[in-house]
């Protein structure tokens, strides 16, 4: 079972390991990134992200499409190395990220739009655009789509997003096969299709979509849910009484952040799918139908590292406390501060020093932020070589859930900047913000 430092140091690896003592993603020292452009910052490698994209494509299948969930990661830079890729679309949760990934280059029949509580403008925003389907997540939300695009004088793609009766096991984060506010009830489902053929002029019924978990690992379970997926799909094809256009499975895949993880088993799972999908591709009511994965943190996470100074390195009754310029303002889910019920570290590295081999490090330290509350901490115990004023840490799987999932305003500390190594070269994407900025948009009482 890998420990967090090895984990830390497999990945240090992959995006581009050491040089002369010092981590060196994609060729280039991070003492020299640092220098150019300020910390704290976020780092993503972009060869990664391509390579990831990729093998999820090979082990899926050529007849499987890929869709990114822009949540994960909405960086304009990042959206557009993901464009790049061959059947690969987007999945938005809101009008900002539609204008994101139309500037990175998705096609509008390549985006899908999910998420409760979809406002009016932002129905009309994809009726405008033309994009594939608006992922409905209620029998109102229907209505109030059919009435958008019969003022617009257009038509728009329906997907239903169904919340299945049956639960998958095994997942970090349940989000369907339970009472929540995502998605149509199976019971509803008849009344769905229904509503949905009721506007011909107006909706056109794509298909289904089904998300219920996230950060899976157990690769059997996840193929059955696909089976059930597959089984709601034909139900639904009958309903209407035509074939699907779209069957949109998910995703979920786990990414390994803590100890006693493993990683999840793409191969054997894709394999597994492979197999589920050659039983019910040539069904008629198949005929023509896109079968979409839709995957955030899985296509990014491992391509991210996110970068802080050391500030001050102090001992109390014992304890080592390593205070940081970053930490939950900038990173909110690596100091387990969104939803996690158990607050465990993720990988860590001192990147100003650190050696090719694991190793043993050193006695744990405790790694903190600069927010004033003892809830801004990366770890308690973690085992790095030996921290001094200056140095670089570099917290790992931060490519997703990072920047944009974080309270950035919080202590208005300036914000991080957003890096990409591509093709040996830095390059900025967002500087870090500056004490100033805390002004801007703001008016005075007088």
């Amino acid at each position: 079972m890998l420990t967090q430092t090895d984990k830390a140091h497999a990945l240090a690896e992959r995006l581009g390991g050491w040089q002369n003592g010092e981590f060196a993603p994609g060729g280039a020292p991070i003492s020299h990134i640092a220098k150019e452009y300020g910390t704290p910052f976020y780092l993503y490698h972009g060869e990664m992200i391509s390579e990831r994209v990729r093998r999820v494509r090979a082990a899926l299948g050529g007849d499987v499409e890929v869709t990114y969930s822009v949540k994960a990661n909405p960086n304009l830079a990042v959206c557009q190395l993901i464009a790049r890729e061959r059947l690969t679309g987007a999945e938005v949760a809101s009008s900002g990220e539609l204008v994101v990934v139309r500037a990175a280059g998705f096609a509008p029949e390549d985006i899908v739009f999910a998420g409760p509580a979809k406002t009016d403008e932002e129905l009309k925003m994809a009726v405008d655009e033309g994009i594939f389907a608006v992922n409905v997540e209620s029998l109102n939300e229907i209505d109030r789509l059919a009435a958008v695009a019969e003022r617009e004088g257009k038509k728009i793609g329906v997907g239903l997003r169904i919340n299945p009766a049956a639960q998958l096991m095994g997942s970090g984060m349940r989000m369907g096969g339970t009472v929540g506010q995502f998605g149509l009830d199976e019971d509803d489902l008849a009344e769905a299709v229904r509503r949905t053929l009721a506007h011909p002029d107006h909706l056109v019924l794509r298909g289904i979509h089904v998300y219920t978990a996230t950060q899976v690992f157990d690769a059997d379970a996840l193929i059955e849910h696909c089976r059930n997926i597959f089984e709601l799909a034909l139900q639904t094809a009958d309903l209407a009484g035509e074939p699907l256009e779209m069957v949109d499975f998910g995703g979920g895949f786990g990414v390994p952040y803590f100890e006693k993880m493993e990683e999840f088993d793409l191969e054997s799972f894709g394999e597994g799918f492979q197999g589920l999908l050659a039983q019910y591709r040539s069904d008629p009511r198949f005929s023509g139908c896109r079968f979409v994965f839709e995957l955030g943190r899985y296509l990014v996470a491992d391509a991210g590292v996110y970068v802080t100074r050391v500030v001050d390195v102090k001992g109390m009754k014992g304890k080592t406390f390593v205070t940081t310029d970053g930490g939950m303002n900038h990173h909110l889910t690596a100091t387990g501060n969104m939803g996690q019920v158990f607050r465990k570290a993720y990988p860590l590295l001192n990147l100003s020093r650190v050696s090719a081999e694991p190793g043993d490090p050193g006695e744990g330290v405790a790694v903190v932020g600069p927010c004033c509350t003892p809830l801004d901490t990366f770890g308690t115990n973690i085992p790095l070589e030996e921290p001094l004023v200056g140095d670089l840490i570099g917290v790992f799987h931060s490519g997703a859930y990072g920047y944009s999932a974080s309270n950035l305003g919080f202590l208005s500390h300036p914000t991080p900047a957003e890096v990409l190594v591509w093709q040996g070269e830095a390059h900025l994407l967002r500087p870090v913000g500056k004490p100033e900025d805390v002004l801007k948009g703001q008016e005075a009482l007088i």
